[in-house]
């Protein structure tokens, strides 16, 4: 697996996750009530974790960087788009994270606020992915030699050892699964 296969590997986590969250969301709007705040805060570390500090360091640090020394520019392209995108992202995590604080502390109001929130995390993702799976991940596969996505794929692994730490992606996995089986199970059938 090279460098851009993992980014597309990481993104059908993130959808799913957004799956998961689009079905806490649909509860918030059925019940008034934020379902297994234990399970959303997971999400939250999920996000904070392996979106924002593996996933998008990862795009931040290295590919980025790589695409504008060949050329891609930043400002005005998409490069500082999708740096935008990252920090509306983030804070738009912050934002649940307050909603859900301010829940567990009684607010019954914050669940609205926090499917608000949750809904605009899921619609900036979910543009952002395509953006980056049709457009910037093609891009970088035209523009970066093989050895180079090699080379970078090296440099992924050093973040994700360093950022998220050994086992976690694994664990994040798990969790995921068990969700899966919890939220979205019955939208198979």
């Amino acid at each position: 697996m090279n460098a851009i296969d993992e980014l597309f590997a990481e993104h059908e986590a993130v959808r799913l996750t957004l799956k998961i969250l689009k079905k806490i969301g649909r509860q918030v709007d059925e019940t008034g009530r934020i379902p297994h705040t234990e399970h959303v805060d997971q999400l939250f570390d999920f996000f904070n974790t392996f979106v924002d500090r593996c996933h998008h360091n990862k795009e931040e640090q290295l590919l980025f960087p790589a695409l504008e020394q060949a050329g891609i520019s930043r400002e005005g392209g998409p490069i500082g788009v999708m740096l935008n995108e990252h920090q509306q992202g983030r804070d738009l995590v912050a934002a649940m994270k307050a909603d859900l604080s301010q829940y567990k502390r009684g607010d019954r109001i914050a669940a609205r606020r926090f499917k608000k929130h949750a809904d605009d995390y899921i619609a900036l993702l979910d543009i952002h992915i395509d953006k980056e799976n049709k457009m910037l991940f093609p891009m970088a596969t035209r523009h970066l030699p093989a050895n180079h996505l090699s080379e970078m794929k090296k440099g992924f692994d050093k973040i994700e050892s360093e950022k998220i730490g050994a086992g976690k992606h694994a664990h994040f996995h798990r969790v995921l699964e068990e969700f899966e089986g919890i939220y979205l199970r019955k939208q198979r059938n």
